[in-house]
Formats: C-alpha cells, structure tokens, sequence
C-alpha cells in the first residue's frame, strides 16, 4: 500500500512539472498546422509589419463599437507607438483578426520574440501594458471566435509557447485562457477604488476613507512650503514633459532602494510614454495627473483612461518632498477628479501594495497563463513559471549595497 501511495505521488509530481495538460495542446497545434481554421461565417487573417496600417481604420471602428473591448493597453493607437519603439529584428507586433460574416468581430495583438528558451507569443505592449485581453464585439460567439485566433496562432508554425500575463477576471479572455491554459505562478489582486457609487467628490469624502486624514496632515505640511495646484492634463507637449519627469523621480526613487523596475530601466518605455503623451490625434486616453507646490513638481502620475475606468500607469514624487507624502495625496486627487469625469473606477493596477489598499473598497482577480504550442515550448514555460521568478526572489534578497551595484 505504501509502495502505491509513493508511486502515485510521483505521477502527481511528475504531471506537474512536466505540465501533461500541456502535451495535449502542443499536440493539437501541431496536427491543426495547415488545416482550414475558421467554422462556417468566420475568416481568421493575420497581420503583421506595414500590412497592420491596413486594419488599423477597422480596428478603431471596432474600439468605438465596442468601447468595453478589452482594457486601455490594447488601445490601437498605444500599439502602433509600442511597435514604432520596440520592434526590432528580435520582436515584432502580430496582429490576429477575425470576422464574421465580413465584419470585424474580434483583434488580437501579440508580440512575437525571439528568446533563448524559443519563440515566445505573448500581448503586444509589454511592458507599457500591465493588462492583457483581447479586442473582441459582445456577443455570444466571443468564445468561437477567439478560439479561432488562437488556431491561426498554432498555423504560424514559428512560435512555441503563449504567454498570457495580466488576465483580469473580468476581460474578454478570461474564460477561455483559465481552460485552455495553465496558470503561471499565484494570482493576483487589482485592489480597485469603485466609484460608482459616489455622486460627487464630496460623497466620496464623507465615506471617511482613513486615508483621508492623513492628506489633510499633509496638505498642510505641503502648504507651508507654497501654494498647492492639481491638474490633470490630456496629451500634449507638456503632458510629454512631465512623463519624462515623472520617470526621472522614479530612477531616482529605484536607485536609492536598489530595485529594478524592468520597464522603468529600459529608456524605450519612457520614450514611447513621451510621445504617446505628445500626441494629440492618438485616441489612448493617456492622462498625466500634476500635482506642484510653491510652482515645483511634486508628484506625477501617468495613467490611461478607457470606457469609464481610470488605470494609475506609474506614480511618483520628487525626493524633494518625500516627507510630505505628495504622491498620497496625488492620488486622492485624481480618484476625484474621476468621479467629478463620471468615471466608474480607479485602477492602480497589481500588486496589492498598502499603499493602493488604503483607496480600495474592490478587488479584480488577475492571473497568468502559458500555453505550450511545440515540445520546444517547454523550455520557454521553464523559463517563465520557474527561473525568472526564482532569479526575481533571489535579487530581492540580496544585501542592499550589492542590489545598487548589479543595478550599474
């Protein structure tokens, strides 16, 4: 009996990290390769280099149809800046769309890169989007056609492995990615601030938010040192100038405390935030909320707004006033300022810092997954479930001292 119960948990383990739910998925891309893809009333094409400029009048009509369409990062306006910043020989931006009966029904946006571990498909935007899903029209169908994406996927015999990060659960993609996929790691919460249910600025200060009285302290700390104004600004050049500014405070803010913020690192993400924010004909609902004292900036905040929901992008404060707690009461100011614009809810995005649960009264479940396309695949799920967290974890714990010179 001992011996049984052994050898049954060594299949458990071995179903684990071998992923056997994976097997039958690689299987059936590969035997799918070069079969007809689309049921009857669906036509599946797939885009990629300059022939995307020629679904790009197709895909706003479907953003404006459909304005609960995915989240803002799948904005076609925000790709088309991520692809003119980050495409290169190594990564480039495919685009899978579907149609149903001539009309668009549904977009896809992937990246495709080269990695050491295989060809690895994953969203398009990263790491300027924090939120995956696809662009897809209400209906009934959504299921069909999004399975019909991913066999078009399977058909471009060049990528091994999916990687679906982000998942919100409530996005489009959601159902179908938690039963065809496996999940990556422990989920994670969006610790939302609903405001829906606030008439005004007022009713949301009478809520008494225990955060509240703390920014009421604070104000007072900021106004001894000069006046105190807010705003929050559309794109435009000085929209672009605070982006860069905003990142400058973060670099700073990273350096002292020896982390590495991948995206933040990397200069490209700042330059396409830069000219998305410059860029008065993109529909990206790109906002950048100011927050000065005595006419210096004190805090930044970079955010993207989309049917309804504020997404708090990155936010930051200059060392300056890093006492008075600016970025806090930056924060406060644009969940108003959200309510007063009719919007439903302030997203700060996962994690569940204290910081954002102290504006929460809602939590999203958010989760990664991976899909295995090819035995290869395997090497690129390694990678992503089990060696770049582990890498992750063991910089983390890192004395602070050596933390600051990896960093250099």
């Amino acid at each position: 009996m001992a011996r049984r119960v052994e050898t049954m948990e060594a299949f458990s383990l071995f179903q684990d990290m071998f992923v056997l739910d994976q097997l039958v998925y690689a299987a059936g891309a590969a035997v799918a390769r070069g079969q007809p893809l689309a049921p009857a009333g669906l036509t599946v094409s797939s885009f990629s280099g300059d022939s995307i400029d020629g679904l790009v009048p197709e895909w706003r009509a479907l953003e404006l149809r459909t304005p609960h369409a995915a989240t803002a990062f799948q904005s076609c306006d925000l790709l088309l800046h991520w692809a003119r910043h980050f495409t290169n020989k190594r990564n480039e931006l495919r685009v899978v769309a579907v149609r149903e009966r001539g009309e668009l029904v549904l977009v896809w946006p992937l990246a495709v890169e080269k990695t050491p571990f295989g060809r690895v498909a994953c969203w398009a935007g990263d790491p300027v989007g924090q939120y995956g899903d696809v662009v897809a029209a209400e209906g009934g169908a959504r299921d069909a056609w999004i399975e019909t994406a991913f066999a078009e996927t399977g058909n471009w015999g060049d990528v091994d492995f999916l990687c679906l990060r982000g998942v919100r659960a409530d996005g489009a993609i959601a159902g179908w990615a938690a039963n065809k996929g496996r999940p990556l790691g422990a989920s994670a919460e969006a610790p939302v601030c609903d405001t829906s249910s606030f008439a005004d600025a007022k009713s949301f200060a009478d809520a008494r938010w225990p955060a509240l009285k703390h920014n009421k302290r604070r104000w007072k700390k900021l106004a001894t040192l000069g006046d105190i104004h807010f705003e929050v600004l559309g794109p435009g050049d000085r929209a672009a100038e605070l982006v860069a500014r905003g990142f400058a405070f973060k670099r700073e803010w990273l350096a002292t405390r020896g982390l590495y913020g991948r995206a933040l690192i990397d200069r490209r993400t700042e330059d396409c935030l830069a000219a998305l924010a410059r860029d008065t004909s993109a529909s990206s609902g790109m906002t950048v909320s100011h927050l000065s004292v005595g006419g210096e900036t004190a805090a930044v905040e970079i955010g993207f707004r989309r049917c309804g929901r504020h997404y708090a992008y990155m936010g930051t404060f200059s060392s300056a006033f890093a006492k008075q707690g600016p970025g806090n009461l930056a924060t406060e100011l644009t969940i108003r300022d959200c309510i007063e614009q009719g919007l439903c809810e302030y997203d700060p995005l996962p994690p569940a810092d204290d910081y954002k649960l102290a504006w929460s009264n809602a939590r999203v479940p958010v989760h990664d997954y991976g899909v295995v396309l090819t035995w290869s695949g395997y090497a690129a799920l390694a990678s992503v479930a089990f060696i770049r967290p582990a890498a992750k974890s063991l910089y983390e714990k890192l004395p602070l001292t050596v933390r600051r010179r990896l960093r250099k």
